[in-house]
């Protein structure tokens, strides 16, 4: 998955890479604005869509490594028909930059912006065929840059500024916090599809001999049974999903979790007589009708009945999914109506 923490982790990267973007966009496209491809001599992360067009700028990248000077940008615009053959018919902007991670002022602050999880904005500016990172810290006091950083303050998405021919992009982490408890069969078979998306994942067990064998970037494992911890420091948009070997202990991570209240989701596997034993438990230990409601139990689709696992984790991978849509549709309904109320303000006499 090609993230801004991946491109972080490259900044110890002996080569040179080419970093493909989606700028602008007209119509229909494969990707939206700020979708990124990575092309190195012989290895290719991420996609801007596929098809031609993509054939296209792996092609193109490559001539790039080779010939074009590092740590400048070059764009390229195009319509997807006929040219490209691909019937989305829309326009689109692709910028291309060869980076040497030994000379990249922006790579190497990323690191920085990612560690520090410091609020800031990349910066592709065509005009002078560069790069920046804004950001207003208190390590990086510059006035124009704090200036430039407050002007950006709204920026929540990848926008295209076509007067000053820029490309502003927040720096932010769009992975879900996943707290997996339990590495049984549904487990593994969840691991094998979450490790795909962007997605931090962390899975708790306290049986060492039950450790997947699955070693991905984007997964972490915790022996342990001391879980408390682990529930009360998870972000509060986390995903939590219980599926241990034990009923007992699938009941204690429930009441914790809920009463902690803070999360995007909470799946815990099981029937519907499950579901309704752990509520009538939970009842008596004070967990209110309102926070019950937010448990999701069976976990994934409705509309999806198998019980293999592999069943079982494609339906649950779906949920997080749609859920994680939902909050972002809500997020952005919030944004517009407050942008909406601010200039009604603004414009009462």
């Amino acid at each position: 998955m090609l993230n801004w923490q991946t491109l972080s982790t490259l900044t110890n990267a002996e080569d040179p890479f080419v970093l493909v973007t989606v700028g602008r966009v007209t119509g229909s496209s494969p990707r939206e604005t700020g979708a990124k491809m990575l092309i190195q001599p012989h290895r290719t992360l991420g996609t801007i869509g596929g098809g031609n067009l993509e054939f296209f700028a792996q092609t193109h990248a490559r001539e790039l490594l080779a010939t074009a000077p590092d740590n400048q940008l070059s764009e390229y615009t195009t319509s997807l028909v006929p040219k490209f053959d691909q019937c989305c018919g829309g326009v689109v902007q692709l910028i291309f930059e060869k980076v040497h991670p030994a000379s990249s002022t922006w790579l190497n602050q990323l690191q920085y912006v990612i560690q520090q999880n410091a609020q800031a904005w990349l910066k592709s500016d065509l005009i002078r065929g560069e790069r920046s990172l804004v950001t207003a810290t208190e390590e990086r006091p510059s006035y124009a840059e704090n200036q430039e950083a407050i002007s950006f303050q709204d920026e929540t998405a990848p926008q295209w500024h076509a007067l000053q021919h820029q490309l502003i992009e927040p720096i932010q982490s769009t992975a879900l916090p996943v707290f997996l408890f339990g590495t049984g069969h549904v487990g593994r078979a969840l691991l094998n599809q979450l490790q795909w998306l962007d997605a931090d994942i962390t899975c708790i067990d306290s049986r060492a001999e039950q450790q997947p064998t699955l070693r991905a970037d984007n997964v972490q494992y915790q022996i342990s049974d001391d879980w408390a911890p682990i529930i009360e420091h998870a972000p509060d948009h986390a995903y939590f999903l219980v599926m241990t070997h034990s009923h007992e202990l699938d009941y204690r991570l429930t009441q914790a979790i809920l009463e902690k209240g803070r999360f995007a989701y909470f799946g815990l596997i099981g029937s519907r007589t499950k579901k309704v034993r752990f509520e009538r438990q939970l009842k008596q230990h004070g967990i209110s009708d309102t926070t019950l409601a937010r448990m999701t139990c069976p976990i994934g689709l409705p509309q999806i009945t198998g019980k293999s696992p592999e069943v079982i984790a494609a339906s649950v991978t779906a949920q997080l999914l749609q859920v994680q849509s939902e909050h972002t549709q809500t997020a952005k309904s919030a944004a517009f109506e407050q942008d909406a109320h601010a200039t009604f303000l603004n414009q009462t006499p």
